[in-house]
């Protein structure tokens, strides 16, 4: 069968389908408090999808009645959203959230705060964004910050995920990354319009890092942007190759990603940031 030969790399992303950005942004002061921002878009045809299962989904009450409100139809109420500060960690509170609506992209960009964020728990994946997965501590792997203060100096460690569900697993079987013409344009539909990003701004100056991606004060964790790579087949193929056999290993995925012209991903467990105040 044809499909079958597509490779890991387009049966982990199919179900992220539809043109959907989800960008993760954490402003971090001095004092390990901050803001965290996520912003979330797809084009407004996937959108409808998610709007209309999320209406089957929230949409019984306990005494089987459905709600007919229109916040509770919209798959990014405040309501929701802000219940999500719960599964964030402790000390978080919700702050706003901004629908954006545009001819090609609708979704919304939320902001939470946080008091201290050794306690503060974050899913970059677009799963916690569309509701498959936990937004933070109750995902199977969250991301994790390690914050301390050396003299005038602040300390921000962000640790990835680990893979502790996956370690007593026997590795997949790594598919053929072969694929053809037809399967090459069914990878460019999927991945046209994905950008997931994760980046981290602190109030200083950056002192040092380990990251390879700073830019002033900011260090990017990882920036896939697909949309640069539609018109290189020759790239697509390596990538669906290079991923194939690291379906569930985020180690596995990050260290394959990482070598895709093009894509900004740092595979290191732990990226550290030592920044000083203005």
């Amino acid at each position: 069968m044809k499909t079958a030969r597509i490779g890991v790399l387009a049966a982990v992303l199919f179900a992220l389908s539809g043109c959907i950005t989800f960008l993760t942004e954490i402003h971090v002061r001095p004092d390990g408090s901050g803001t965290l921002v996520q912003t979330m878009t797809m084009n407004p045809q996937a959108m409808m999808g998610a709007m209309d299962a999320f209406a089957k989904g929230m949409g019984a009450t306990g005494s089987g009645e459905v709600k007919e409100t229109k916040e509770e139809k919209k798959p990014f109420s405040p309501s929701e959203l802000a219940e999500k500060t719960k599964d964030l960690g402790e000390g978080v509170t919700f702050v706003s959230a901004d629908e954006i609506k545009t001819p090609t992209a609708e979704g919304v960009r939320v902001t939470y705060a946080f008091r201290d964020i050794n306690r503060l728990y974050v899913n970059p994946k677009p799963g916690a964004a569309t509701g498959m997965e936990g937004a933070g501590r109750s995902a199977r792997n969250a991301m994790t910050f390690r914050f301390e203060r050396k003299g005038d100096r602040s300390i921000l460690t962000a640790v990835l995920p680990p893979n502790a569900d996956k370690k007593n697993e026997a590795p997949p079987t790594a598919p053929s990354g072969d694929i053809d013409d037809q399967q090459l344009a069914m990878l460019k539909q999927m991945f046209k319009g994905m950008h997931l990003g994760f980046t981290v701004e602190v109030d200083g100056r950056i002192t040092s890092t380990t990251s390879p991606f700073r830019s002033g004060n900011r260090v990017t964790l990882f920036d896939l942007d697909f949309d640069p790579l539609l018109e290189k087949p020759e790239t697509l193929k390596a990538l669906n190759a290079s991923f194939a056999g690291a379906m569930g290993d985020d180690a596995k995925a990050a260290a394959a990603l990482s070598k895709v012209p093009g894509l900004k991903i740092d595979p290191k467990p732990e990226v550290r940031i030592e920044f000083a105040a203005r």
